[in-house]
């Protein structure tokens, strides 16, 4: 069954500490909701991306 607390998602402190400073295109987000949010959609698109390029090359095989 789902457990409620084994899909809790821990808060990504080393992200959030070694986030870009003085860096032109990135920004600092300095609240940690927002910040937590933000990693998680970032962590999710990343996935997303990687599984469409793992099928796409399991698809260029066949």
């Amino acid at each position: 069954m789902f457990d409620k607390d084994s899909a809790k998602v821990k808060f990504p402190w080393v992200a959030f500490i070694s986030q870009p400073i003085r860096h032109p295109t990135a920004t600092l987000i300095i609240n940690p909701i927002k910040f937590q949010k933000l990693y998680t959609v970032w962590m999710l698109e990343k996935c997303w991306k990687c599984e469409s390029e793992m099928k796409s090359v399991s698809n260029y095989h066949d």
